[in-house]
């Protein structure tokens, strides 16, 4: 099963990211995504103007495990939860000298708590959301829990503070605090902004600013949010967050071995092609010499000949490889890996330029659904990207590093990067004129540009399409619409 998800990222990025689960315990799972993108013709994205390189240039791909899914309730008490998990390497490392297996594992596991209590917020705040409307005291109660998990972890920061262990460990448990105090202010404040939207109780709004007061005063205690009045703009405080951001969340990241692909084959067809030219050459070479004698203007020109057609030969036999390769091969394979180099899944990846005659009929009818004008396609005129991607995964040793036995599915961001298309853009804003009321009025409207993103899943369960609108113009990418598909 495949979870997809595309929004904007920044001014002049979309995020695409694919959620594929490890489905089986002992087969591999695999999956294949095709990625399309249909650009009008008046933005000059063509096959001579934006190759391969260009495009993954523009393409930034990041690969991670999906943090597991744990209630609040099983956060606390849930023997085999990462709270638990957590608590027992504490005892570890309190008890005797710490081995540097122990080291490992206790930094793995504050980064595990972290990243799965922020999953276990996002998860929760649309729940909570319904709650402040329905029922109150459910919220509350969740609150409540919230305080006695920070409670329970800032009593293992106070033990590990007095051990007499390296000073590393002991920031490594700090982090962990601050992060997860940084993540449960952010969705306070989600909830604080709904709440008062809706006009919920205040008693409720009080406990939610009593709650970020006592965070903020912790933070301030803690020097965690530590600022110099020069920092107007907050610059130090933001890159700190990021940095903690990705030293916590780092533990779920996987590492891509990228190579090209088939390079192998590649270089064993040039090979191959260099010796059948050689062959061509020498046997010219072989005859015309047994035939006119060494040193003849003749044999001297047979031996010219034989050169430029082994030259030819050797390219036509690498250019026929070229142009066939993208039906045998992909662009790229990555392998993935994890920390401990275990062997993940491999992603193959390709891109091309494929013209709109050799698209599947449903992904045509797709593309032809809410069209402005209803004339004929080929008038209307786009280029069309494809994007493939092959995933397979691999069951033995998924999440073998981690030991999270929830742990189930691999995460795929990628970040495409539009700033190209924009280059020949019209500007963003376009004068017209109208009648009104017998007078000519003249008016400033925005010129945007239509660009489809049409999606179509591979798995087990069988085939699935999504499209989305990207708005956008020179300015950057404005909004990104789904659009709802025909079910045929």
């Amino acid at each position: 099963m495949i979870q997809d998800s595309v929004k904007i990222h920044d001014n002049f990025s979309l995020e695409v990211k694919s959620i594929y689960e490890n489905i089986s315990e002992k087969k591999k799972t695999k999956y294949n995504t095709l990625t399309y993108l249909f650009i009008p013709n008046g933005l000059n994205i063509n096959n001579q103007t934006y190759s391969k390189s260009k495009f993954y240039n523009d393409v930034k791909v990041y690969i991670r495990y999906n943090a597991s899914e744990y209630t609040l309730d099983e956060i606390l008490n849930l023997k085999t939860g990462p709270l638990h998990q957590l608590i027992k390497i504490v005892k570890k490392i309190s008890g005797k000298k710490v081995s540097k297996k122990n080291k490992l594992e206790f930094e793995s596991r504050v980064k595990m708590l972290g990243v799965i209590l922020n999953n276990t917020l996002k998860i929760a705040i649309p729940s909570l959301k319904d709650f402040g409307k329905s029922n109150v005291a459910i919220s509350i109660d969740y609150f409540t829990k919230l305080k006695n998990f920070l409670s329970f972890y800032r009593g293992l920061v106070g033990i590990i503070e007095h051990l007499k262990i390296e000073e590393e460990l002991k920031k490594t448990i700090k982090y962990g605090d601050e992060y997860m105090s940084n993540s449960i202010n952010y969705y306070l404040i989600v909830l604080l902004d709904y709440y008062k939207i809706i006009n919920v109780e205040k008693e409720i709004l009080k406990i939610i600013i009593s709650f970020l007061k006592e965070e903020q005063a912790y933070r301030k205690i803690q020097n965690y949010d530590l600022t110099s009045e020069e920092d107007y703009f907050d610059e130090t405080l933001l890159h700190k967050r990021s940095q903690l951001k990705k030293y916590v969340e780092g533990v779920l990241f996987l590492n891509r071995d990228v190579r090209k692909d088939g390079a192998f084959f590649e270089q064993s067809i040039f090979a191959i092609a260099a010796g059948l030219a050689m062959v061509f050459s020498t046997g010219i070479a072989f005859y015309y010499q047994q035939v006119y004698g060494n040193f003849t203007l003749p044999f001297f020109i047979a031996l010219v000949v034989g050169y430029m057609f082994k030259d030819r030969i050797k390219a036509s036999i690498g250019l026929l490889f070229v142009s066939k390769a993208n039906s045998l091969f992909h662009d790229f394979k990555i392998k993935i890996r994890d920390s401990g180099t275990n062997l993940i899944g491999v992603v193959r990846e390709n891109f091309t330029f494929v013209p709109f005659n050799k698209l599947g009929p449903k992904v045509k009818r797709h593309r032809l659904k809410n069209r402005f004008i209803d004339a004929d396609y080929n008038f209307l005129g786009e280029k069309i990207i494809q994007y493939k991607k092959k995933i397979v995964i691999y069951p033995k040793k998924f999440g073998e590093e981690i030991s999270d036995n929830r742990l189930n599915s691999m995460v795929d961001i990628t970040r495409v990067n539009l700033y190209r298309f924009t280059t020949q853009m019209d500007d963003p804003k376009k004068e017209y004129s109208l009648l009104k009321k017998g007078k000519i009025i003249n008016r400033v409207g925005n010129r945007i540009y239509h660009i489809n993103l049409i999606q179509k899943f591979y798995t087990e369960k069988g085939v699935e399409f999504k499209r989305y609108l990207v708005i956008m113009n020179r300015k950057g990418i404005k909004r990104i619409e789904p659009v709802e598909l025909d079910i045929y």
